[in-house]
């Protein structure tokens, strides 16, 4: 199916910065005064930077509870106490290989996740030193078909992920977990916007890119003085900011990256873009935490969604991506049968890219129970878009 370029698919530029998330990281979550202040502090962060013309549309809890016993009862008192005190978003963090709880974290997970409302929670698949733990990596799989088959559509898995050598103290779910020596928090910024501004009006990609740079680095640098006062108010320390550009309803990426590119997101010359706005990113002259490069969430952005369905790129080409930008595979639907011996091979295949570059990714794998190759999702929620099952 061709489609044509219309002003349906375009977004105008805003003129107020929207800030996706805030993120509070935590030593120790089960600290009731611990969880209070991440929350008052939070709601003080959207106070402070809404009345200095930003629009936050999260603030979130992250943590790490899986370096010692925890049973679902536990967490799920977590979750509730959690609720009571407004936050809507929590991390529990990583569940680490080799560790003395792996095995036992690894066999709870999926009913955390399936049991809860607002929690998050990863698998690390990478060692330290920096090699596949291939003994993790088949369960990790089964977890995801678990949350699949037993939440509905199988939504659950926007809320489980598999990370390859992920920093700690990331803004952006489900890859963030806490990792410090004191409460912390970093921001991750929305911007696709930026880059469909940038992007517009530059003759070529080299200029698209120095206008893109100096945008962010000059509205970064408000964000990050506005984040410099309200930590020392606080006494909280600052991680920095993940500047990925997140996509929101019709601010898509694929539809700004379209803007230098001949034809459309998934065509050829799209793997020299997402280098590009890559390695822009991570020259920013700003501080930057996360993974601070190129995402393509597929579930999550309009415009990825429509060049999916009308068979611009396959998972085949958002492997080719994942070695030049910054997240992985993230949020992919494919087919509700697929064998665990499949997803496992997806997850080792990304695994491989980010051991042979060393470089953080992640995977969010959606299979859709009762959907095949080429049929449309069907979600019902504000945070994702429909699109059709990729073929694996």
């Amino acid at each position: 199916m061709i489609l044509s370029k219309s002003l349906t698919e375009r977004f105008a530029p805003v003129k107020k910065m929207k800030i996706r998330t805030i993120t509070t990281g935590i030593p120790l979550p089960f600290a009731p005064y611990q969880l209070q202040r991440a929350a008052n502090f939070n709601a003080a962060c959207q106070t402070h930077f809404g009345a200095n013309g930003y629009d936050v549309q999260s603030t979130r809890v992250s943590c790490q509870i899986w370096d010692e016993a925890r049973d679902i009862g536990t967490i799920l008192k977590l979750e509730s106490e959690a609720q009571a005190l407004g936050i809507e978003f929590l991390n529990l963090g990583t569940i680490l290989p080799g560790k003395r709880y792996t095995a036992a974290h690894l066999a709870r997970v999926a009913d955390v996740i399936i049991q809860s409302e607002i929690l998050f929670a990863t698998v690390t698949l990478t060692t330290q030193s920096g090699h596949l733990a291939s003994d993790i990596t088949e369960r990790t799989a089964n977890i995801i078909q678990q949350i699949a088959h037993r939440t509905d559509a199988g939504y659950g898995n926007l809320r489980f992920a598999a990370l390859m050598n992920c920093p700690p103290n990331t803004p952006f779910f489900p890859a963030a977990f806490w990792h410090d020596t004191r409460t912390n928090f970093g921001i991750g910024w929305q911007a696709a916007d930026l880059v469909q501004d940038a992007f517009a009006n530059a003759p070529n990609l080299e200029i698209g890119l120095q206008n893109l740079k100096t945008t962010m680095e000059t509205e970064g640098q408000r964000i990050i003085s506005l984040a410099e006062t309200i930590a020392q108010e606080w006494g909280i320390k600052f991680v920095g900011m993940d500047v990925s550009p997140a996509p929101m309803g019709n601010e898509s990426i694929a539809y700004a990256m379209e803007q230098q590119l001949p034809g459309y997101f998934g065509e050829r010359g799209t793997l020299a873009v997402a280098a590009g706005l890559t390695r822009t990113l991570r020259a920013l002259a700003l501080p930057l935490c996360g993974y601070s490069g190129l995402m393509l969430p597929v579930l999550e952005d309009v415009g990825l969604g429509q060049r999916s369905e009308a068979g611009y790129f396959n998972l085949d080409s958002l492997l080719l991506y994942s070695s030049v930008c910054g997240t992985g595979l993230d949020t992919i639907p494919v087919p509700g049968d697929a064998l665990t011996s499949q997803l496992a091979a997806i997850l080792t295949d990304v695994a491989a890219l980010s051991t042979q570059l060393t470089k953080p990714l992640s995977v969010r794998l959606f299979p859709v129970p009762g959907c095949k190759a080429g049929d449309m999702t069907h979600f019902q929620s504000p945070y994702l878009t429909n699109t059709t099952v990729m073929s694996i």
